[in-house]
């Protein structure tokens, strides 16, 4: 039983070119996707730091369009 056993194993390590081939194109596909996630989250982390500088300029823009005709008009 034990060398049956031990038969069963080694058939299943032995290389099959296809399989490694399949499983090379696999690796490379998700590779592609990987870096294609990375560009779109790099993409959206500077949308929003832009949105979030957008923000910021509008606030200070509103503020002084109050205070600026408050002093002006002492």
């Amino acid at each position: 039983m034990l060398g049956s056993s031990v038969q069963i194993k080694s058939k299943m390590t032995q290389l099959n070119p296809e399989r490694l081939d399949r499983i090379e194109s696999l690796l490379e596909e998700l590779k592609n996707e990987m870096l294609r996630t990375n560009d779109k989250v790099e993409i959206y982390q500077k949308a929003s730091q832009q949105m979030i500088n957008l923000a910021f300029s509008l606030i200070i823009a509103a503020s002084l369009a109050i205070i600026v005709p408050a002093i002006i008009n002492r």
